[in-house]
């Protein structure tokens, strides 16, 4: 049996999401083969197709998920879902740069369903049933107001929403460090490295405040994360030195949660290569909503070095009472990697 790529078949495209994706194709297109290899890891599960090409001969593709594992495991798409051996149809976008390096959106397993790796847009593959459709995710919780309301901060959020700065107005300097930035060897999340502030809170996944007393922990799910917020004056941020995730003190203003950072070491913005200074200061308000089931953020970041002006983002999040903070499974990129 052959395992065709259809290089013609060129698909409806479809909108950009958080991660940059600047390596692959704007067009999608369908490739079919057979799934020899299974790394369902993140932060984006790899599926590696034995395809026969144009000339008779077997090559090897990798097909890399657009979400994380974690993210496609709470839409019902799972490394169970996939089995060494199958054939497959794919809905792919081809990278400019990694040599069999495919972006997959949407998998078709051959039984008229297909498994959704971009969760939130249209199925690509008509007149199949759908995995990982907002369909079978946790719906949006009306629950009485007296679930939330006695509960405050101390628990974990789900992401609803977010809004972010737009157009960044990024001083020359950070211009110049953007232009010498390349995603593929500069990125940590490729190596499994940490994410640091402000980037980290920029996330789709879970996040829990845990109250320790004099500090208030942040679980951020996404790389295992943590934020430490010292809610003492006496903790002085004079002792502290820089680290990717900054000092941060807080302090209650009503039901809101106010906090500030600085000293982040972490050298990014966001995930495009923007330019961040250690002289960066992050203002946070965390603001419980009236029903006590949603939680809104709002950040003002301010570079005298990177930014010419003050940016801000903000996020809403809702309580889900069964949702857990998953562990992060971390596999490294096959960036580079000779197949």
């Amino acid at each position: 049996m052959k395992y065709l790529i259809f290089a013609l078949s060129t698909l409806p495209a479809i909108g950009s999401t958080h991660h940059s994706r600047a390596e692959f194709s704007t067009e999608l297109r369908e490739i079919e083969g057979r799934i020899v290899e299974i790394a369902w890891r993140n932060p984006h599960p790899i599926l590696t197709l034995s395809v026969t090409n144009e000339a008779g001969e077997d090559e090897l593709w990798e097909v890399e998920s657009w979400s994380s594992a974690n993210s496609l495991n709470r839409k019902g798409v799972t490394g169970d879902v996939f089995e060494v051996g199958q054939t497959v149809r794919a809905a792919v976008r081809p990278s400019g740069r990694r040599p069999r390096m495919l972006l997959g959106e949407s998998i078709s397993l051959g039984n008229r369903t297909q498994a959704v790796l971009r969760p939130g847009y249209d199925p690509v593959f008509p007149g199949q049933a759908v995995l990982g459709d907002e369909s079978i995710t946790n719906e949006s919780n009306n629950f009485s107001d007296t679930n939330g309301q006695n509960l405050g901060l101390f628990r974990i959020w789900s992401l609803t929403d977010r809004e972010g700065p737009g157009d960044l107005p990024l001083t020359p300097a950070a211009l110049a460090n953007q232009e010498t930035y390349d995603e593929l060897t500069d990125h940590p999340m490729w190596n499994c490295d940490p994410i640091g502030m402000p980037v980290i809170m920029d996330t789709t996944l879970p996040v829990e405040f845990i109250d320790q007393g004099q500090e208030i922990h942040l679980r951020i799910e996404q790389g295992d994360a943590l934020r430490v917020i010292h809610m003492q004056s006496a903790n002085n941020s004079a002792d502290s030195t820089a680290s990717i995730m900054g000092y941060s003190t807080g302090e209650w203003e009503g039901s809101t949660l106010v906090v500030t950072t600085t000293e982040s070491s972490y050298p990014y913005l966001d995930d495009d290569g923007a330019a961040k200074s250690e002289d960066m200061q992050i203002d946070e308000r965390f603001t419980l909503g009236a029903d006590g089931n949603s939680l809104s953020w709002e950040a003002v970041l301010t570079d005298p070095i990177y930014l010419s002006a003050p940016i801000s983002m903000r996020m809403n999040w809702e309580w889900v009472p069964e949702e857990t903070i998953q562990a992060w499974d971390c596999l490294e990129s096959s960036s580079g990697r000779e197949l």
